[in-house]
């Protein structure tokens, strides 16, 4: 392992503030049930006292119904995490001061657009006799189907309902998620000697991967994916002689809450500890102090399904008020892998993983320098965790993830793919080289923001050709998804400004002082060299 290479505080704090900036200027997506399960058990925590959503469950169709009760279906972490902000919200709204500045943004007009996407296509009466409703299959006492609605429907009072969306999602997933980003960075210091490289590295995976929509929705994948990769990287710096005793506990906690939050990542949890018992294994006291600090997140999620189902082993898909059947096949919904999701996963234009960031696939050559570093373990768990991952993803009923933007399932794996890029980067001298990684770079970020950025509400699932058949048709016709510009009084493009503005005032501030240290190295004498 190269020593680190010195990372300033105030470098690291840019790192982070351009990328909360990004992740936080954005609005959670509207019209989504997978967003609205999780909200809706952050707000019953807080405002019911109850894990039931019983109050809110006519907002998403994601949910699970026992004993006549309604109940998130998803892992609790995200939930759990955004029940916290919400409780320091209702505080703040109660307050003088801060409610009287929280209700002036609650009857903002930039509330009235996302409204009405959250009320989009929502079936106000019972669905005709007989008529295929495109997934949520349930049927009523006579035969016919329920009334099912294909947006959500915010819960009144609306305005108060969006803001606390919208600032649960950043305090939680935008906030966590760009401390991510910066510890990509930092950690990197260790691998790559070039701040260069490090900031190329660190802005593809921030802004250039399915890791990106992702970090601004109150989805579980990028939380995920940043406990198990800090995880491993904490584990790895042991590994080479740079870890602290501490880090046995942070790895531990870190695993533990990757399953509070995403039942799909078990499998790679499962990898990551056994290279942990690899790291440890002259030191197994080590291991029981990661498993302890493991067990606390797993209990507060065996208590969860307790109060919930009647039973800590059981969970909220066994449950499920729409696909129970589907996750009743196979092993939870998994049975084997297969060639056509498989290709859609990878390389498709469906929901290509490779299609739309093909930088990560500069992952192949690195992981071959990895193991000439001598990294041969980390190199091995990189490659087993991603095309595991993928083969597992490819096996399961509803692997294409459903109205999404870009293979939403597959997010855990992307910084360990990115990671093994650092070493192909480290190592490439030829322009030809370097030509590919342009070339390849800026597709990904082509495609990622097209298809983040084209239209107000994530691509339908039926649409095979995301990008080309939705993403850019709206960008033409000018239909960008609600941000922060809504409150200037700016639409479409022009309320894209002020986030220009706010990153070109954070840049000039590294590059101030960049020239400030430049300028004095020119003109501070130095002394006469022997």
């Amino acid at each position: 392992m190269a020593p680190a290479s010195a990372v300033r505080g105030a470098t690291l704090a840019r790192v982070f503030l351009l990328a909360f900036v990004v992740f936080g200027y954005f609005m959670p997506r509207w019209a989504d049930w997978n967003i609205d399960s999780r909200f809706d058990l952050s707000r019953a925590l807080i405002d019911k006292h109850s894990v039931r959503i019983d109050a809110y469950h006519f907002n998403t169709w994601d949910k699970a119904v026992y004993k006549g009760h309604y109940y998130s279906d998803k892992a609790p972490g995200t939930a759990l995490l955004g029940a916290a902000a919400y409780g320091v919200f209702a505080l703040a709204r109660s307050a003088p001061l801060t409610g009287s500045v929280i209700r002036h943004l609650e009857a903002s007009s930039a509330w009235n657009p996302v409204i009405q996407l959250g009320k989009l296509d929502t079936q106000s009466q019972p669905a005709a006799p007989g008529r295929n409703l495109g997934g949520c299959q349930r049927t009523g006492v006579a035969g016919n189907a329920m009334f099912i609605p294909w947006g959500n429907r915010l819960v009144p009072p609306f305005q108060d309902w969006a803001l606390s969306k919208y600032v649960v999602t950043v305090a939680t997933v935008g906030l966590l998620s760009a401390l991510f980003v910066a510890f990509f960075f930092w950690f990197l210091g260790f691998f790559l000697v070039s701040a260069a490289l490090r900031w190329l590295l660190t802005g593809l995976l921030a802004v250039a991967t399915v890791g990106f929509p992702y970090s601004t929705v109150f989805y579980s994948h990028e939380l995920s994916a940043a406990f198990l990769f800090v995880a491993f990287a904490l584990l790895l710096l042991v590994q080479r002689g740079s870890g602290r005793p501490w880090m046995a506990y942070a790895s531990g906690f870190l695993l533990g809450m990757a399953l509070l939050t995403e039942y799909t990542v078990a499998p790679i949890i499962a990898v990551i500890g056994l290279y942990a018992l690899w790291v440890y294994r002259r030191r197994l006291s080590r291991v029981g102090w990661l498993a302890a600090a493991a067990a606390v997140p797993v209990a507060a999620l065996l208590i969860y399904n307790y109060a919930c189902f009647g039973s800590p082993f059981d969970t909220g898909y066994s449950h499920d008020f729409c696909w129970s059947a589907a996750q009743g096949a196979g092993f939870a919904g998994f049975t084997a892998p297969k060639l056509q999701p498989l290709w859609d996963l990878t390389f498709g234009s469906y929901r290509g993983l490779f299609y739309m960031s093909p930088f990560l696939l500069l992952a192949l050559p690195g992981l071959v320098l990895m193991v000439r570093s001598g990294y041969r373990f980390e190199a091995a768990l990189c490659f087993v965790v991603a095309a595991g991952f993928i083969l597992l993803i490819s096996s399961y009923w509803g692997w294409n993830g459903g109205q999404v933007d870009g293979p939403r399932y597959l997010v855990p794996v992307v910084p360990f793919l990115a990671f093994p890029v650092a070493f192909l980067f480290h190592s490439l001298r030829s322009g030809l080289g370097w030509l590919v990684v342009a070339l390849a770079s800026l597709w990904s970020l082509f495609a990622t923001w097209v298809q983040f950025l084209g239209g107000e509400l994530f691509p339908s699932s039926w649409l095979r050709d995301p990008i080309f058949d939705y993403s850019l048709p709206n960008l033409s016709g000018n239909h960008i998804p609600p941000n922060a510009g809504f409150f200037l009084g700016l639409a479409g493009w022009e309320s894209l400004l002020p986030l220009v503005v706010l990153l070109g005032i954070i840049s000039a501030w590294q590059g101030g002082a960049g020239f400030l240290r430049l300028r004095r190295r020119l003109l501070v004498p130095r002394p006469a060299s022997r």
